[in-house]
């Protein structure tokens, strides 16, 4: 080569090095920036392929950012690689130049060599890109041509890099500070967002939007941890297209999606195509037909713990690189946030809509509150009742109670509540025979507003209200066949829908049932499925009729005549021996509540302090049972002094206990021992 063509040969490099100078300035992005790069050094210099690698410090890790190439393998923008496995980091560290002039005879890198091969490249050259403030990273040049780089060539390459690197800097804070500025900008609306959408499904479909804007994605799922259940269930499913879609409450599987994943190690999960076309189930299926590729999970995390994870799709291959994932980690933290307070606001609500509704049912219950909860009496049949239910209190067992109409089996069920670990909660009951059946399944687990004509607000169900408390459903044989499927899987998985809702509601509350019908007969006449009786029937109790249990007539007669004579203002002191032994005659087809109505009238027909009770509307139909001892008769002192003796007598002198006197009058043993002291009776020695 001749004097002239050196000298225009520098000439055209300096041209070249002034036209990359002055154009970097015009270039706003690293993808303009390595074009306009590109297409200037590919007139001096021969490249078949150039890439941009970017340095992590930090991660020990490089990044394709941009790259060309005229040859048919392509390496994936965003691709990350360990600074080891690629000359780039040498040359990066010790910021010196790498070349191999003949890579047939490399044997370092064996995985780069031999894609390199795979496309005839027969040399290879790596600059560093470095300012005086940092290490930006590394430019990779290669050629299948027959020549080599000359030092002339890698002399010229940087000088071009020095500006060039300089830029790409400037782009990079440029870009870190938009970054900011947008994560700042999200933070905001997303508190915003918490402000005004407390709404938790509200506030979902408003997070769907934001997360779009920080990662580009046509999917999006949320899943919230139920520390209940402790699962992990679906709570949104989004996309571009359709706003909100399917699978609410679906439970996750922890070990073979990638939020299960993201939720049980607490690190980001990456699942690739072939992973998803794995994943079995709806959800699976659902990620193939949006034709997702890649999916990228992080766990929700708050300072109390894991709150559950979200989730993004792309229909792109390699979509999510390691700085997206920083993206997507870093909006999780504060999604975290806004979550778990619009969790804990759903929480606050529906425990304030419960309340509610027990504040409302319990003024109900006490506007019909029966003049006294305790099971009295002594009798064979009343003691057995009593000792089944201090078995069963204790337990969570469903119990089927049986009696005939008015013999106190709603008696039964508030002492099983009150003697077990549920006696803090509430007791609601419901007569089933009482509600129409089109309005049954609303009473027992509600409805929401316009799920059926007149259903104008959202109404909580029974189930909802008896939550951590006891539900007592009276005449349970009168429940239709088509309702008791749904009652059948409340008392197995705890969990239902309300009418015109598709969000499954979880309920831990105890059932008590109670019937006079024979359940069984019932269900051989198909009239009552066998699968809900066997549920039912876990322990029945039978409570005996008062015409089986005479002895405590007289007891249950001096007990409402005082319950009465207090709530009217009255002081009646003595019942006629006479009126006592034909109650103890009668034969009580309206067994207590008959005994109770009938003192109740008697007392507002008194004046005077003797109970005047109306004989002739007794009937002696039937001859007393047989008693151990007569009845006791007199005045209400009398009555009370001589069957607390023979209890005492019966229990020989024990008063607490199983089988002590308290717990065969069905009184506790403060009380007994308080009516005890008030009637003169000496305590038993010890």
């Amino acid at each position: 080569m001749g004097v002239m063509e050196l000298d225009q040969l520098g000439k055209d490099c300096q041209r070249t090095l002034l036209e990359v100078v002055s154009s970097i300035q015009a270039h706003s992005t690293l993808t303009g920036l390595f074009r306009e790069l590109t297409e200037k050094v590919s007139r001096f210099v021969h490249i078949d392929r150039m890439v941009l690698l970017l340095y992590d410090e930090a991660r020990q890790q490089v990044a394709v950012k941009e790259f060309y190439s005229t040859l048919p393998h392509r390496v994936a923008a965003g691709r990350v690689l360990p600074v080891d496995a690629t000359p780039a980091g040498e040359v990066i560290r010790n910021q010196t130049r790498f070349l191999i002039p003949d890579i047939a005879r490399e044997p370092r890198y064996p995985e780069l060599i031999k894609l390199l091969l795979s496309d005839q490249i027969r040399a290879v050259g790596y600059l560093p890109l470095s300012t005086p403030s940092q290490k930006v990273g590394a430019l990779s040049f290669a050629t299948r041509a027959e020549i080599r780089y000359t030092e002339e060539d890698l002399d010229f390459l940087e000088e071009v890099l020095k500006p060039v690197a300089m830029a790409i800097e400037n782009i990079l804070t440029r870009e870190q500070v938009e970054h900011e500025r947008d994560r700042l900008k999200l933070q905001l609306e997303l508190n915003n967002a918490l402000a005004t959408r407390l709404q938790s499904h509200d506030l979902f479909v408003h997070i769907s939007g934001l997360v779009r804007r920080a990662v580009p994605h046509e999917f999006l799922a949320l899943s919230i941890w139920d520390p209940e259940e402790h699962k992990l269930r679906f709570r949104l499913q989004a996309n571009p297209r359709q706003a909100i879609f399917g699978l609410q409450d679906q439970v996750v599987p922890l070990d073979s999606t990638a939020s299960g994943e993201a939720f049980t190690s607490g690190k980001p999960s990456i699942y690739d195509g072939a992973r998803i076309s794995r994943m079995e189930g709806d959800y699976g299926r659902n990620l193939r037909e949006q034709g997702i590729r890649t999916l990228c999970a992080v766990p929700l995390k708050s300072a109390r713990g894991k709150i559950g994870a979200i989730s993004v799709g792309s229909q792109e291959r390699d979509a999510y690189p390691a700085a997206q994932v920083d993206i997507l980690l870093a909006l999780a933290a504060q999604l975290a946030i806004v979550v778990e307070n619009a969790l804990a606001f759903a929480r606050v609500e529906e425990l304030n809509r419960r309340l509610k509704e027990a504040k409302l049912y319990l003024e109900e219950e006490l506007q019909d509150a029966a003049p006294s909860d305790e099971i009295l009496g002594s009798s064979p049949g009343i003691r057995q009742v009593l000792q089944q239910i201090e078995i069963v209190a204790p337990t969570d067992a469903t119990v089927l109670v049986y009696g005939e109409t008015g013999s106190g089996k709603e008696l039964v069920a508030r002492a099983l509540h009150q003697k077990s670990p549920r006696s803090r909660g509430t007791f609601v009951k419901l007569n089933c025979a009482a509600i129409p059946t089109g309005l049954l399944e609303s009473e027992l687990f509600g409805h929401e507003r316009g799920a059926f004509t007149g259903a104008i607000a959202q109404k909580i169900g029974r189930f909802e209200i008896a939550h951590q408390g006891t539900l007592f459903l009276d005449e349970v044989g009168e429940i239709p066949l088509e309702l008791q499927p749904k009652l059948l899987r409340v008392l197995q998985d705890k969990e239902f829908e309300r009418l015109g809702a598709n969000r499954t509601i979880r309920s831990d509350a105890r059932l008590v049932a109670a019937t006079n019908r024979d359940l069984k007969k019932s269900m051989e006449a198909n009239q009552f499925r066998s699968d809900l009786y066997y549920r039912l029937n876990v322990f029945p109790i039978l409570v005996p009729p008062l015409r089986d249990r005479r002895q405590d007539i007289p007891l249950l007669a001096m007990h409402f005549t005082q319950e009465f004579s207090r709530r009217l203002g009255k002081s009646i002191r003595s019942i006629p021996t006479e009126s006592v032994d034909r109650l103890v005659r009668y034969h009580w087809p309206g067994n207590i509540r008959e005994l109770q109505n009938l003192i109740e009238r008697s007392v507002i027909l008194t004046h005077g302090d003797t109970l005047r009770i109306p004989l002739q509307e007794l009937e002696s139909t039937e001859p007393p049972a047989a008693e151990p001892t007569g009845p006791p008769s007199g005045t209400m002192d009398d009555v009370a002094r001589e069957t607390i003796i023979r209890a005492l007598r019966e229990s020989r002198g024990v008063i607490g206990g199983a089988k002590g006197a308290a717990t065969r009058l069905g009184l506790k043993r403060t009380t007994l021992l308080y009516r005890m002291e008030k009637l003169g009776i000496e305590k038993p020695a010890d």
